[in-house]
């Protein structure tokens, strides 16, 4: 008995793409299928395609709601959606307000509001794509890394426990002296 070969992977990510010249996004969507990755970005006069390469010419990285794709040299960062980009920033600094000034309401609104904004562009990769995007892409052979939330959640405690550890140190070896 002959099985048939794998059918090739097919996913689409639709996002937005970076434009590091303009510091806009443009609204763009990314296919594999049958080992071939094309990526469309809409242009005011309809969709243009920016390349269309074999997955095996394709390195994917990802963490949190970006993915980007490296092809020949050049990057294309695609996020689930670039709003949560300047939802954060205008959180955080609602937060660092809210402590300076001493108004705790703010300041926990701050970070209330930045937990909810990080859940809702984790919700936005998933319903844009991007796992079943980067598993098809991973099935198809392209080189793939992955960085998500968990793992950033988990560096940033770390980072700020290493800080913690180092201020009580430091402060317990100058008042030894």
């Amino acid at each position: 008995m002959m099985t048939s070969p794998p059918l090739p992977s097919s996913a689409v990510f639709v996002g937005a793409l970076g434009d590091s010249a303009t510091g806009q996004w443009h609204h763009a969507q990314v296919a594999v299928n049958g080992g071939i990755v094309t990526l469309w970005v809409a242009a005011p006069t309809g969709w243009v395609q920016q390349f269309s390469v074999p997955d095996t010419e394709v390195t994917v990285t990802s963490a949190a709601q970006r993915i980007t794709l490296n092809v020949r040299g050049h990057s294309y960062p695609l996020l689930a959606g670039p709003a949560a980009v300047n939802r954060a920033l205008r959180l955080s600094a609602s937060n660092i307000a809210g402590n300076i000034a001493g108004v705790t309401g703010v300041a926990l609104a701050g970070n209330v509001g930045r937990g909810v904004n990080q859940a809702a562009a984790a919700q936005a990769f998933h319903a844009q794509g991007g796992g079943e995007f980067l598993a098809a892409m991973r099935a198809s052979g392209a080189r793939v890394s992955r960085l998500g939330y968990g793992a950033i959640i988990a560096l940033g405690c770390g980072g700020g426990l290493l800080v913690a550890v180092m201020i009580v140190v430091i402060t317990v070896a100058t008042f030894m002296l």
